[in-house]
C-alpha cells in the first residue's frame, strides 16, 4: 500500500488545473490490486456554505446534510488522483455509485480529519475495462470521533473507446408500480448545473457547456449525479421531517439538459430502509436509484 503524508486538503482551483495534466497518463502496465492511503485536514464548512446548500435544495432537516459531505470527499478523491501512484487521468473517471453513512452528530464548527483509501483494481492489457473501478473510502473524524463514512466507486473510461456517431435510440419505460409514491418533479437546465458547480466545486466540463460536453462524448451537458442525490435527500427529509442517517445511490443513466425528472420513493419502516429512484418525467426511464434510513 502506498501512503500519502498527512496534509492540509488543497483548494479546488489549483487541483483542477493540475488534474488537466493527468490526461497524459497512459497506463498500460500489468499490476496487481493495491491501495493508496492518505490523511487530510480541512476546516469546518463555513456558515455561508451551509446556508447556500440548504437554500439551493430546501427541505434538509440536519444542519450538515450528508450529501454536502460528499462535496468534501470529492476534494479528497481529486487530491488522491493527483498522486503519481494513481495510474489513470483524473478527467477520465465516471462516478457510478456512492454511499454515505452518519455515525455521530456532525459539528458545524469543528474541523475534519479525513482518512482516505483508494482500492486500485488489478490492471493490464488482459483485464476487462469494466473491471477498472477504483473504490474510494473517506472516513471523516471530528475530535477523534468517526462521524461520517463516504464510499464512492468510479469507472475508468478507456482513452481509445470508440465514440458512436449514431443517433441514440429514443426509449421509454413504464411508470413505477403502485408500491412507489411520486414525491416531486423538477425542471433542470444548464443553469442548474452551473449553480451546483459553484456550490460543490465540481466544474467537470461535461456538466457545463455543450461544446465541452461533446468533447467527452455527450451531445448535451448532463446534470451532476450528486445534485440529484442531494435533491432526493432534501425531499425525503422534508416529507418525513427527519434527517437521514444513511443514503446511497447508483447512477443508471445520465440526464441531458434541459430535462424534467421525477422522484419516487418507498418509505422506510422498522424492517427495511426506504428506497428511492429518479426517472424521466416523460419517458419514465430510471436515471438513478438508491436507499435511505433514518
Amino acid at each position: 500500500m502506498h501512503t500519502q503524508a498527512n496534509t492540509t486538503l488543497p483548494k479546488l482551483p489549483g487541483m483542477l488545473i493540475r488534474s488537466l495534466f493527468t490526461v497524459a497518463r497512459d497506463d498500460q502496465a500489468t499490476a496487481a490490486a493495491t491501495s493508496i492511503a492518505g490523511q487530510f485536514v480541512a476546516p469546518a464548512f463555513s456558515a455561508e456554505q451551509l446556508h447556500s446548500f440548504h437554500n439551493a435544495f430546501g427541505g434538509f432537516v440536519g444542519e450538515v446534510p450528508l450529501t454536502l459531505m460528499y462535496c468534501l470527499a470529492q476534494r479528497v478523491h481529486l487530491a488522491q488522483m493527483l498522486d503519481p501512484e494513481f495510474p489513470w487521468p483524473a478527467p477520465g473517471l465516471v462516478h457510478v455509485s456512492n454511499a454515505l453513512e452518519q455515525h455521530a452528530p456532525i459539528s458545524p464548527t469543528t474541523e475534519f480529519v479525513m482518512h482516505a483509501v483508494i482500492k486500485l483494481p488489478a490492471r493490464g492489457p488482459k483485464v476487462s475495462p469494466r473491471r477498472l473501478r477504483p473504490l474510494f473510502t473517506v472516513k471523516f473524524y471530528q475530535n477523534d470521533e468517526l462521524v461520517v463514512t463516504c464510499v464512492s466507486e468510479y469507472q475508468v473510461m478507456p482513452k481509445d473507446a470508440p465514440k458512436s456517431s449514431k443517433t441514440r435510440e429514443t426509449k421509454t419505460a413504464t411508470m413505477p408500480g403502485e408500491d412507489w409514491q411520486q414525491v416531486e418533479s423538477w425542471r433542470l437546465n444548464v443553469q442548474t448545473a452551473r449553480q451546483y458547480a459553484r456550490l460543490s466545486g465540481d466544474f467537470n466540463p461535461i456538466h457545463l457547456h455543450p461544446f465541452l460536453s461533446r468533447w467527452f462524448g455527450f451531445q448535451q451537458p448532463i446534470i451532476h449525479g450528486m445534485y440529484m442525490a442531494a435533491r432526493a435527500q432534501a425531499e425525503i427529509e422534508r416529507s418525513a421531517n427527519q434527517a437521514v442517517k444513511t443514503i446511497d445511490v447508483t447512477f443508471k443513466r445520465p440526464v441531458p439538459l434541459p430535462a424534467r425528472i421525477s422522484l419516487w420513493q418507498q418509505p422506510a419502516n422498522n424492517q427495511q430502509p426506504g428506497r428511492y429512484q429518479i426517472c424521466g418525467a416523460e419517458d419514465h426511464l430510471q436515471r438513478l436509484e438508491g436507499s435511505f434510513s433514518f
